[in-house]
């Protein structure tokens, strides 16, 4: 018989065998994406694989995109978002959704048609014993019955309800499902914990996670190598990466004082939602503190002082840093900035507003967001308040009894 004939037989067994494996561990032919021979239905090893630039991937990108690049994949993040991306967020999303999740909508769709698969996380619980949006809980099943065209997804569970080792079985699910061994797996998984951990430490630095996952990505490479040398990490790092418009601002001689913008990272970091805002108080000469800023231990401390824990993480982080700031005296003036139709931002804005009027009295506005903001009503609340916190460092001294001006007239005789 030809050579050829065995050959091919056994190409035959080795794809039942392979087959078979996959049985046994609980899988089938839908479930691995490299099924057979180790190729993909793209005809390639290595898949495209999107992820959307909105919600949550302001804090886990890097986690995200190391683990799919040491698994050999290519991770493409979505475009910045602009008017396009959110008028197709709008359209294809149901009405009560809140912004964030509209955008989300958008950014799955400006990846159709770029990508083989679209990562969609579910994130459950980022902290045991505390819960985050439910709206992220469900987020996969509204992707697929509201974005049209059925996109390829690739849905990442992230649960520590058990144990936060536990918490990253889903990308060890994930891993497996993109045909990777065990120890690609775990030597991935140990390489995107450490990048997330340098990026972690740049934000407490000060740093906006903007310049970070820009132009100057490679300093989360360089802080993670000085962590596994075991190297002191410098404190202060080139301040010129901090903010974008930077050297644009050169006609600030001096830091006038420093805001603290209390928000979801979706919102803070989304600078199209936000009209510029972090931009804008740089150059009035005003630097901005973030939620992210401020150490975990610093947030929970200040979280202790109510009776019931706040079992919602995100809600937590921004009551507990919010108050941290105040305490502290950190800030000269708090910016809240707020979704429209989000339940979690009602009452911890409202905490804060009652705290802050009962101990620490520091300058305080609310902003609101949703896809109706304007660029002039926004441009006209933070002037006026920067306005008011210039005002009152001028006549800080002066407190007038009830009911007197603080301005004195000029008296004519």
């Amino acid at each position: 018989m030809p050579s050829s004939f065995f050959s091919f037989g056994k190409d035959i067994v080795s794809f039942l065998f392979r087959k078979l494996k996959l049985q046994r561990k609980g899988n089938n032919r839908s479930d691995s994406l490299f099924w057979a021979f180790g190729k993909n239905d793209c005809g390639r090893d290595f898949l495209k694989i999107g992820i959307p630039g909105a919600l949550l991937c302001f804090i886990y990108y890097p986690l995200w995109k190391t683990f799919l690049q040491e698994l050999g994949h290519e991770a493409i993040l979505s475009s910045t978002t602009n008017r396009r991306i959110l008028d197709d967020g709008v359209k294809n999303c149901v009405d009560d959704a809140c912004l964030p999740v509209k955008l989300f909508h958008g950014h799955v769709m400006d990846l159709m048609g770029k990508v083989d698969r679209i990562l969609i996380p579910r994130l459950i619980r980022v902290k045991p014993g505390e819960y985050i949006c439910p709206k992220f809980i469900g987020l996969p099943e509204m992707i697929k019955n509201s974005v049209p065209g059925k996109p390829k997804l690739l849905i990442m569970d992230f649960n520590v309800h058990r144990g936060v080792e536990n918490g990253y079985q889903g990308m060890r699910s994930l891993g497996r499902k993109l045909g990777a061994s065990r120890a690609a797996i775990r030597h991935a998984l140990r390489k995107a914990m450490e990048t997330q951990d340098a990026y972690t430490r740049l934000l407490l630095m000060g740093f906006n996670p903007n310049a970070i996952l820009g132009k100057n990505e490679k300093l989360l490479s360089e802080i993670r190598d000085q962590q596994n040398a075991g190297k002191r990490i410098d404190e202060q790092p080139d301040k010129r990466v901090r903010g974008k418009n930077r050297e644009a601002c050169k006609k600030v001689t001096k830091v006038r004082g420093r805001i603290g913008l209390i928000g979801h990272p979706y919102l803070v970091y989304d600078q199209y939602v936000n009209m510029n805002i972090c931009e804008k108080l740089d150059a009035r000469g005003y630097d901005c503190l973030f939620p992210e800023n401020i150490p975990s231990c610093e947030i929970e401390r200040a979280c202790e002082r109510y009776p019931k824990k706040l079992f919602w993480t995100y809600g937590k982080n921004l009551l507990g840093s919010g108050l941290t700031m105040m305490e502290q005296g950190r800030v000269d003036g708090l910016i809240l900035v707020t979704g429209f139709n989000c339940g979690i931002d009602s009452f911890i804005d409202d905490l804060l507003q009652r705290a802050n009027q009962r101990e620490y009295h520091v300058p305080l506005t609310t902003i609101t967001l949703d896809e109706h903001t304007g660029q002039a009503g926004i441009d006209t609340r933070l002037e006026a308040f920067l306005d008011m916190l210039e005002w009152r460092r001028k006549y800080d001294s002066y407190f007038p009894s009830h009911g007197a001006d603080v301005y004195y007239p000029q008296r004519t005789v």
